[in-house]
Parts: C-alpha cells; structure tokens; sequence
C-alpha cells in the first residue's frame, strides 16, 4: 500500500539512507526467537493468526524515521504510541495509549504528560520519562511534523510532582493539535539495545524479516496490550505482493487475512469494491500535481495555477477510473469530523489564455511513479496542460525508489505526487511550504503572503478564530504555492467475513490489532484508566 511520497518523506528517506540507522532486521537478528511458529489456525483468540498483504517491501525499516507507508503500518504494530485514536470514524479523537495521562494548559502552550507505570520493554523494564520526552521530539522530525524556524519548536522539561514522574511541554506557539500529532509511529517510544538491535513497547515484536520471501513475521509479548482486544491474533504475518493481481488471488485461496489496495486499475478497482468482502474507505492521502519554481511556464504563476485547478475537471476523471480517486480541491474533506469545505471555485474560462511561449520549456516532462492509476491520470493530465497551456508533455514515470529519490532532489519540471498526512489538522499539508523550513528551501519557494499567513495561523491562540485562521492559511497557499491539490486517494480492503471492517486512522493507517473476532474492544484504554484533558 505504498500510496507514494511527498517531499518530507522523501527528503528523510535520502537522510536515511546516508544515516545507516538501525533497520527490522537489527531488531530482528537482537530478539530472541521462539523457534519455528507453527501453523496455528486463523482467527483462534489469542493463538490465532493474521496474515496481511503489502505491495512492496518498505522503503524503510528505521523506527526514527518513518518515510513510506508500509513501513508505518508494520511499525504501528510494534509500538505503543504515545497517543492513539479512539477508533470512532464520526469523529475520531486521539487518546492517551503509551501516557497515562496528557493534560493541556494555557490554551495550548503548555501540556503536562505522564508515562504510564505499566509500560514496558521486552525484558520487563519500564520505559522512563527520558523515553518519552525522546518521543515526543522525534514528533518534530522531517518525517512526522514540520514547524517554520521563525516559530521555534517546543521544549520539554522531565520534572516530578506528589503522582510521581511528569514531562512538561512548552511551546512558543500553542498546540491544540499535539494529541493528534503524537499518535505518528514516529513518535512512539523506542529504545537501542546492546545488541545492535532496538525494541519497542507494543504488543508485537519481530521474529522474521525475510526480504527474498517478501514476509515479515510478528509475534505478540506479554506485555502491556491496553489498545488490544483480548483475542488479538498472537502473531501477525506481513506478505508482499507487487501484483494486485496476485494479492485477490491469495486472498481467494485463503493465504491472506487481509488486503488492502490502493493502486488499481479502473476495472480491478470497480470489481473490488463490488465484493461482499470489500471495504471502501477514502484515505487521508493527497494527489497534487507540483510545479517546479523557475521553470518557463505559465504553471510557475499564481495566476496560471488558479486556471489550471479551475479548469481541471476532476470529477470527469474521477469517474473515468471508476473511484480510484475522488475529488480534491483543498484538504478539508481529507480528514473525518472535519467540515467538508472542498468546494470547486467557479470557472470561467479567461478571454485570453495563458500559453506557454515559444522557448526552452515549450516541452515539460511530468514524473510519477510507476503503479497504477497514476498512468492514466498524467495522460490526462498531459492532455489538458497540452490543449489549454501549449506545452508538450513528455511523461516520465519512474520505479517508487527512483521516484522517491527524484522527489528528495526536484529532479523534476511537472510532478504527479501522492502524499499522506502526518495527522489530522491542514498544518501537516500547509506548514512545508513556509519559507523557514527545510522543505521550502529545498523546493526554492518563498512567498510572503504564505509565511505571514501561516505565521497568523499558528500564533493564533485556541478558540473560535482558530479554524477561520487556517482556512485562510490554506486558501492563501492553495493561490501561491507551487502544488495544485486533485484528489483524494480511495482504498479497497478485503478481509476475511469473520473480521470486523478495518479501522482506519486519520494518518491511513489501520489498527490491525483491532481485526479480530469476537466483541468491539473498548474504546477507552484499559487496564488503567487514561486521562486527557484538551481544550
């Protein structure tokens, strides 16, 4: 399910790769192993397997930085975030998981967090409040959530009061999103160990990552499971299939519990979703169409952007892929609970048209990556810049590693880009494109009317401004930004009848622990009541 990569993603995964951290299989080769796991049957309880299909090997498998979705959903599975949703698809709400407790103060500025006393390392140590203070700022990591350096990130102070030991956060700016920003795996606690592997404290732990074989193989801890339900499956099997094909036929002949897909064709996609197994969810994922800043087009102006979104008729070509993807004009409606103010602007065609001139770019490639539908949405694409721009479009679609290093470098003129959100809120989208950030700089963007803008909106103290502050954030980026948002990323998940509905995050990912049979688990953590105050 490796829906694609936006440029933080991709920039920590090029940071990655020249950082050589620890992998899985350090983990992997560091953790004791049970023997052989045997053949238990599907869906027993707590003997019981789960056996989930992913379309490629993760880019990744460095717990500090999280770069592809695959990668995160097996990494969601072996730890404990510190905040995690509460499961409901109305109105989702992160609640304390890995913390007993998480308490905000003045209006955002200042959060109080307890760790919890019964979370622990595999071998029956408790994870400190050093744990999770480390956690905490890997929240704002290249991968996970991007503040401008004008704004300043939070600090936070280990400190102790008469419940015991308690990190306080302070920030700049206020925070009333951090329970949502928290719940990234990126975030969890996670700890080196002697043997050159590492360890988490949820409540699975690897036992084989075998790449030649395309399978990771999980198993569950005694320790503390607090988001499980009692029969969670005691292990957890990871099965690549590049083919969509393949995965159905698997999943037909009983070899998979689960598979979701994303990257279909039309036709595969309508019979999918037709099945009685079939679950289709939209994903908190955008597809945008970037524009390189400098080159020789009309695309590298405001002005030319806005035509470009108001004339793009997104319904038509969601249609023509049977909903693969659905509409996008802005990010309101990527997110459930939010209000759906994706709207599409009235066009009205410009008397004269901006054309392309007579130069060096009269010819622009447009890069993605090579999995379906993207093929027929940059040849549609292609068509509509060609007869309403002037330009000739080369298609460039590229193998997801190459693409994803293209990206890291803007190795590109037209990209065709799919890019998940790091959590529920339009700053996770919006903020990148602040000049004061990495992101910006690398792209060569700098516009003044966006920094002020979002400056406004993340300054803007908690009540009822806020929101209003962010939509004009977003409309403000959406006018000047170098990206043009299209769709948002439909998914198809079959499971097995005896399996509940897959619960989706607000992040795309999927609660696997929560796939099992038998009653709903609780909504509230257990076994120790968790407390969070918000404002």
């Amino acid at each position: 399910m490796a829906v694609g990569a936006g440029h933080a993603m991709a920039g920590a995964h090029r940071a990655d790769r020249e950082r050589s951290r620890k992998t899985l299989g350090d983990q992997v080769r560091g953790t004791p192993d049970d023997g052989p796991a045997g053949a238990a049957p599907r869906g027993s309880g707590t003997s019981g397997l789960l056996t989930v299909d992913l379309d490629d090997w993760p880019l990744s498998l460095d717990p500090y930085h999280v770069v592809d979705f695959n990668q995160a959903l097996v990494l969601d599975t072996l730890v404990d975030p510190l905040t995690r949703e509460d499961g409901s698809d109305a109105a989702p709400r992160a609640v304390p998981a890995a913390l007993e407790s998480l308490e905000c103060l003045d209006d955002g500025h200042t959060w109080r967090m307890r760790p919890s006393p019964d979370q622990t390392w595999d071998d029956g140590m408790p994870v400190l409040l050093a744990d999770i203070q480390a956690g905490v700022h890997r929240a704002w990591s290249p991968t996970a959530f991007v503040l401008p350096d004008t704004v300043g990130g939070p600090s936070t102070t280990p400190t102790q009061d008469a419940d015991g030991p308690v990190l306080e956060l302070r920030s700049p700016i206020p925070l009333p999103f951090l329970p949502d920003l928290l719940a990234f795996p990126g975030a969890a606690p996670v700890r080196e160990t002697k043997n050159g592997g590492w360890t988490a404290s949820g409540p699975y732990r690897p036992v084989r990552a075998d790449r030649d074989q395309g399978r990771i193989e999980l198993r569950g801890k005694p320790s503390r499971r607090s988001r499980c339900h009692p029969d969670a499956p005691e292990r957890i099997v990871f099965q690549v299939h590049t083919d969509r094909a393949d995965a159905v036929a698997a999943f037909d002949a009983g070899e998979l519990d689960v598979c979701f897909s994303t990257g279909l064709d039309p036709a595969a996609f309508a019979v999918l979703a037709g099945r009685p197994e079939a679950t289709v969810r939209p994903l908190p994922v955008a597809c945008r169409l970037w524009v390189k800043p400098g080159i020789d087009s009309p695309l590298d102006t405001p002005e030319g952007r806005i035509e470009f979104s108001a004339g793009w008729d997104r319904g038509a070509v969601s249609d023509l892929l049977s909903g693969v993807v659905l509409p996008l004009h802005g990010y309101g409606r990527l997110w459930p609970g939010a209000p759906d103010a994706d709207r599409p602007a009235p066009y009205q065609r410009r008397a004269r048209p901006l054309r392309a001139t007579r130069g060096a770019c009269a010819e622009l490639a447009l890069t993605y990556a090579d999995f379906p539908p993207n093929d027929t949405v940059a040849r549609a694409l292609a068509r509509d810049i060609e007869d309403r721009f002037g330009h000739r479009v080369r298609l460039r679609p590229l193998t997801f590693p190459a693409f994803a290093a293209a990206v890291a470098a803007v190795d590109y003129e037209l990209l065709y880009c799919i890019s998940p959100a790091p959590f529920a809120h339009p700053a996770s989208l919006l903020n990148p494109f602040h000049s004061a950030t990495r992101s910006a700089r690398t792209l060569g963007f700098r516009d003044r009317a966006v920094d002020a803008a979002l400056e406004r909106a993340l300054r803007m103290p908690a009540g009822d401004g806020t929101a209003e502050a962010w939509r004009d954030a977003e409309e403000t980026v959406l006018e000047r930004a170098p990206v043009i948002p299209l769709f948002q990323v439909n998914s198809v998940t079959l499971r097995r009848a005896a399996l509940p509905a897959p619960s989706i995050t607000s992040s795309g990912l999927v609660s696997l622990e929560r796939m099992t049979e038998g009653p709903p688990p609780p909504t509230a953590p257990t076994p120790t009541e968790r407390r969070a105050v918000y404002p």
